[in-house]
């Protein structure tokens, strides 16, 4: 089993276990220690470099959050949300109040242990969207519903608790119903402020900021004493000093330039700087020589109760009412009481209030630290996104139907993708007979905001109000050929790590026989540019992809000569054959684009000189064979149709081969996945630079291969039932879209 100890663990775990070893619980109390690491003067520098970094790091929270979920949020995340919220309040209230009435206890622990109740009963947005991204769970199905369903509850908590300390607040300053009244109404009232009048400044900043360029210096020092300023006012009117930053963050418009440069350059200080201080000042505050047992077991038995309430009022509406698995209904009722660094600071401020004493707040740093790691354990065991990519039939271009629709999941990520991949679909020969649908998805990095999005743009009827030039490119080309190529666009912001769950995802609901990924690495005329976190995801994809993935590498030839579109001249292809289920592939591709009035199709088949009876499986050998056949019967004897065979003695007579016909065509389509005993290229695995190309495909994108042709390198989806010859219709009606939004390209609806 996987134990995933990430990032969101390391922080509960190393630096509040160091604080704790460090502080009177071990090691501090060796006064030598004590005097040397942590004498009075710089206990008070900690504690003020701790406040501070936790007010900005709740400002980051602020801006990374997109509090218009809960609005768009669907019925199944608020019922999951408020169950979360409520059921375990009415389950551990409750039994506090039986615990403080028959059970004896001291002062301290009888004064704490109903605010206990409130403590444990808690869910944070921030830790559940946290603990999914370090599972990089973030963008799974899962993960969205639990983001859904946590910033409900999560909100309904902090509402609760932002009540309960300043109604203790006010009684530790002996101040009635009246005062805390007011403390409550300023708070709104700063809530109402900061949208009237500081949203419109953080708006005019955004417009000042040309397109491209990072937020001027001068816009950053008015932020920060924004923040500053907000967490006066918040003192001032009785509120804590850490809500208004909170609600300052809240209001910066989530996704802006403005958001993207405060998490790109303030992030990385205050998470990996300033935020361990706090924790090590928090660790410091832990002693768990002065917990008795009697507190002890008193605590545990409420976070025990409060995690058994919030597992319950979670899996009850999943498995009821939501019709959810089971499995899927244990796993999201972990997510949900994963405790993270906003928890932690809840603990602090209700013993800085006095509404716990130190030894409950002791208790529960530790207990926090335990739940975090086994949650995390469980959750990674049981949740696996990839199992739901299982197709029911088998999705590729070999095994669709000639007679019927041809669906292409077409992913970009730069506008300089953009004429490549609309001169693909234009050779994959659009007819009324056999039309191409298209679901065009824009992948887009997720920074400056903690929620990832899925953004179903609405069907073509006029080109988006906003500058969307990537969709309005593909929408042209949709319009040039009405009838004949329908368009869905999408747009996924997502971190990389997770993003291959929303191509695998799309590709599955909308039964797309073909992935079409750009390489990662592009060439221009003066330069190569290589974008490697977008590596990572054709990786993924390949490994996860419900059906047949081609990832086309673009020299730039289509940039700089000629389109498919209104050519005067043949576009010249060509399928490099050594045998496998990949390369029939190709060759079934191929034959659809030999259909097309301005496209040649050139076969060209490797063989080696001499046949063993171990270069190839005997089955494949036949279906390479038929696939060949059916090329030759169906193409072979036009004048747009060519077939010839090259024999090789081994891996470098292929290259030499390859490389003598690198000017012969514009576009060359090859295998990824070959045998890598076969004469043919054995000793290519040694020398490859990009694995997820194949033998072929690395030598086409190799710096030593100067031809400016593009290439698409295609993996045929892997079918363990049925034999491979048998064809497949795709007039099966899909499965229902469980989460796609269907919406407008400015918002979406979530669960």
């Amino acid at each position: 089993m996987r134990l995933s100890f990430c990032l969101h663990v390391v922080y509960l775990i190393f630096w509040k276990q160091g604080g704790i070893i460090g502080g009177p619980s071990f090691i501090g109390r060796i006064d030598a220690f004590a005097d040397m690491v942590f004498p009075i003067s710089i206990i008070h520098l900690l504690e003020t470099l701790s406040s501070f970094g936790i007010m900005f790091y709740l400002f980051l929270l602020g801006v990374k959050m997109d509090y218009g979920m809960i609005r768009s949020s669907g019925s199944k995340a608020w019922l999951i949300g408020f169950s979360t919220y409520l059921f375990p309040i009415l389950l551990t209230v409750p039994v506090s109040l039986i615990l403080k009435r028959y059970i004896k206890m001291d002062h301290e622990l009888e004064t704490s242990v109903q605010c206990l109740s409130l403590l444990v009963s808690s869910t944070t947005f921030h830790s559940v969207a946290c603990f999914l991204e370090d599972l990089k769970l973030l963008n799974s199905e899962l993960g969205r519903l639990a983001m859904s369903s946590s910033m409900i509850s999560g909100g309904l908590s902090y509402t609760t608790l932002i009540f309960a300390f300043t109604a203790r607040q006010s009684q530790l300053n002996g101040d009635g119903f009246g005062v805390w009244l007011c403390i409550i109404m300023s708070g709104i009232a700063q809530i109402i402020f900061t949208r009237v009048a500081i949203k419109p400044i953080l708006i005019w900043m955004i417009k000042q900021t040309p397109e491209g360029q990072p937020v001027k210096e001068f816009h950053h020092c008015i932020i920060f004493l924004l923040v500053l300023g907000s967490s006066l006012i918040s003192e001032i009117t009785g509120m804590h000093g850490f809500f208004g930053p909170m609600v300052l963050g809240l209001e910066v418009p989530e996704g802006s330039p403005l958001a993207f440069t405060l998490v790109d350059r303030l992030d990385f200080f205050f998470s990996f700087v300033m935020l361990p201080i706090y924790f090590i000042v928090c660790g410091g505050r832990t002693n768990l020589t002065r917990v008795t047992p009697h507190t002890c077991l008193v605590v545990e038995l409420m976070s025990l109760l409060g995690f058994l309430s919030k597992f319950i009022g979670t899996i009850l509406p999943c498995v009821f009412l939501c019709d959810m698995f089971l499995r899927d209904a244990i796993t999201l009722s972990l997510i949900l009481n994963s405790i993270g660094i906003l928890d932690i600071h809840f603990y602090t401020s209700a013993n800085q209030l006095k509404f716990i004493d130190n030894q409950c707040f002791s208790v529960l740093n530790t207990t926090a630290m335990f739940i975090t790691g086994i949650v995390s354990h469980l959750v990674s065991t049981l949740y696996d996104p990839s199992t739901r990519y299982m197709a029911d039939k088998r999705r590729t271009i070999q095994h669709s139907s000639r007679k019927l629709k041809l669906r292409l999941l077409v992913c970009v990520h730069q506008e300089e993708q953009v004429p490549n991949i609309i001169n693909l679909l234009e050779m994959s020969n659009p007819t009324r007979e056999s039309p191409i649908a298209v679901y065009l998805l824009h992948l887009i990095e997720l920074v400056g905001r903690a929620t990832p999005l899925l953004v179903a743009h609405q069907p073509f009827k006029h080109f988006d109000h906003r500058p969307t030039p990537i969709i309005n490119a593909f929408r042209m080309y949709e319009r040039n050929n009405l009838s004949i190529v329908t368009l869905q666009p999408f747009t996924s912001i997502a971190p990389y790590a997770t993003m291959h769950n929303d191509i695998c995802t799309l590709a599955l609901d909308k039964r797309a026989s073909l992935i079409i990924l750009p390489f990662h690495r592009q060439w221009n005329t003066d330069h190569t540019k290589d974008i490697s976190k977008f590596r990572s995801v054709n990786l993924r994809v390949l490994d996860k992809a419900p059906c047949s993935v081609g990832i086309i590498i673009d020299r730039g030839a289509w940039r700089v000569t000629k389109s498919v579109l209104g050519s005067w001249s043949l576009f010249r292809v060509g399928v490099f054959f050594i045998g496998g289920a990949d390369d029939r592939e190709a060759v079934a591709y191929a034959m659809r684009m030999s259909e097309h009035p301005n496209v040649t199709v050139t076969l060209v088949r490797f063989l080696p000189l001499q046949m063993t009876i171990n270069d190839h499986d005997p089955n494949e050998r036949r279906m390479d064979n038929d696939m060949i056949n059916e090329f030759k019967v169906s193409k072979v004897g036009s004048e747009k149709a060519l077939y010839k065979e090259e024999m090789v003695v081994d891996s470098v007579c292929t290259c030499s081969g390859i490389r003598s016909m690198e000017n012969s065509f514009d576009l060359i389509l090859v295998g990824r996945r070959h045998e890598e005993n076969s004469p043919m290229v054995y000793g290519l695995n040694d020398w490859m630079d990009y694995p997820e190309l194949g033998f072929l495909g690395d030598i086409l994108a190799s710096e030593d291969f100067t031809g400016k042709v593009s290439t698409l390198v295609i993996q045929q989806h892997s079918w363990a039932a049925g034999e491979e010859s048998s064809r497949h219709s795709e007039d099966s009606p899909s499965r229902q879209d469980s989460f796609l939004p269907q919406v407008s390209p400015n918002g979406l609806k979530g669960y």
